[in-house]
């Protein structure tokens, strides 16, 4: 077989992707703290090899193990492969909190008129790693953060840690720059009476092509 020839710039642009993949490791994050991540740890993906879209995306895939986004698949509808990382999220967090080295929790944000909007989560599903989770969560709800939750984690949200609602329609459509479909109270007369009348903010709106019922988190 012939030899296949390559040239000096390209031989010099594969060492260049291969030297700036990362992974966890390259971070030297410290165990226990959350650390940043940036747009930029993400780049130049190489199929193959384990780098921190991977690991990263492992913890998200976890997280997201039941939610069905189409007929026996499950998972987050907007990252579905390790390289859709980053995936628009400007602001990201990550920790390592275990004996393995490894990452074990994972948040991404973008901003929203200057506030951070909480969005994709990912977790080990560990204990430690699902409390941090959800202590994190709710403590940047309260310091000025916003989210659109619904299920389990809005319901933990409001019961266990008091974060406030928005509770008007103008207020929310303002806020996340979208049009909703408004429903006020919880339909579930269970619901309602469980959260009173300070979490009558309830709404719908398309994502990923189907209807989904939210409620916006966070003080006005």
């Amino acid at each position: 077989m012939p030899k296949v020839q390559i040239s000096e710039a390209q031989l010099r642009s594969k060492i260049r992707k291969i030297l700036s993949e990362k992974t966890w490791a390259d971070l030297n994050a410290p165990k226990g703290t959350t650390v940043n991540l940036y747009p930029e740890d993400f780049e130049d993906y190489q199929s193959g090899e384990l780098n921190l879209g991977d690991e990263i995306f492992t913890l998200i895939q976890n997280a997201y193990a039941d939610v069905e986004i189409e007929p026996g698949v499950y998972g987050n509808i907007k990252v579905r492969r390790a390289q859709d990382l980053p995936a628009g999220y400007t602001i990201m967090l990550a920790a390592d909190i275990d004996n393995d080295p490894a990452p074990d929790y994972f948040r991404g944000m973008k901003t929203r008129g200057g506030r951070k909007k909480l969005g994709i989560v990912g977790h080990d599903g560990s204990d430690a790693a699902v409390q941090k989770y959800l202590d994190e969560t709710a403590q940047m709800l309260k310091d000025g953060g916003i989210a659109e939750m619904s299920g389990k984690i809005a319901h933990i949200m409001i019961t266990r840690h008091g974060v406030p609602a928005y509770q008007s329609k103008s207020a929310v459509e303002s806020t996340l720059g979208k049009k909703v479909e408004w429903i006020g109270k919880h339909p579930d007369p269970k619901y309602a009476d469980r959260y009173g009348k300070d979490y009558e903010g309830w709404y719908e709106r398309g994502i990923g092509g189907a209807a989904h019922m939210k409620i916006l988190l966070g003080s006005e």
